[in-house]
């Protein structure tokens, strides 16, 4: 039977295969790269630096309470970063591995948990540029820095939860990858990357309540921007929603495997 628990229990029994799975992805993501492993740093610095130029100089954006922008953006851009391509990853992981499914079994979820963790790899690398910004900023870091790692957990598991039925659903209809395309792209101006929640309109704050990336990215901001505690209530639905994510993506995919080799 399908569950959270036994999943984490696949995953451990499974892990020289699963870590097997990862080196296979980061090795064939930057093979006859010129630049190799610094585009890892190098995407996330670019998008910075086009965005903070785009709203900070030509829009004139400011972060609440005279926080300095580039970081307030980055701390929104980098989980979106990881959101946005773990996902788009995710989907093609089952069936851009046409010969591992159709070859000796294994639990094919492998698949789509060693495409998020590689995007994970890239989440933690960037969170070194995280730390310059924090440090050039002379920002102040006390515990609430310690709810980061929670945070990138739950992320972790809610990413992996959407990721999983999109991954089998893009087997039996390829206009899967297209429209998380699209619906990735709506989604980022939905969420408060480059604007705070408290600038939206009081009319439309339930899209946000709702919206577990903004609820994240609020919770990140105040952790390392305002050094206290993400609200409890929001952080106990942050667990909520994503422990659902996973235990109802899990129970889509396993009921869809068993047709997976008839249709890559």
């Amino acid at each position: 039977m399908a569950s959270p628990f036994n999943f984490w229990t696949t995953l451990w029994r499974h892990r020289e295969l699963l870590i097997h799975l990862i080196s296979r992805h980061i090795r064939v993501q930057y093979k006859q790269s010129l630049l190799g492993y610094a585009w890892i740093l190098l995407n996330p610095i670019t998008q910075l630096a086009t965005l903070a130029f785009v709203f900070s100089e030509i829009f004139h954006s400011t972060a609440p309470n005279n926080a300095p922008f580039a970081l307030f953006l980055f701390i929104g851009l980098l989980p979106w970063i990881f959101f946005s391509n773990a996902v788009a990853a995710a989907t093609e992981s089952v069936y851009g591995s046409f010969s591992l499914v159709t070859g000796a079994y294994f639990p094919r979820e492998l698949l789509v948990v060693s495409a998020v963790v590689v995007r994970f790899v890239d989440l933690l690398a960037g969170s070194l540029i995280m730390a310059v910004l924090l440090i050039e900023s002379s920002q102040s870091i006390g515990f609430a820095v310690l709810w980061i790692p929670v945070l990138f957990f739950f992320h972790f598991i809610f990413v992996v939860g959407i990721s999983l039925p999109l991954a089998a659903l893009n087997l039996f209809f390829h206009d899967v990858r297209y429209l998380v395309g699209v619906v990735i792209y709506l989604w980022f101006f939905f969420t408060p990357i480059f604007y705070s929640t408290a600038s939206v309109p009081e009319k439309y704050r339930f899209i946000y309540e709702w919206n577990l990336n903004a609820r994240l990215i609020e919770a990140y901001r105040y952790a390392l921007l305002e050094n206290v505690n993400p609200p409890m209530g929001s952080i106990a639905l942050i667990a909520i929603l994503s422990v659902v994510s996973l235990a109802a993506g899990l129970f889509i995919f396993k009921k869809l495997e068993p047709a997976f080799a008839d249709y890559v």
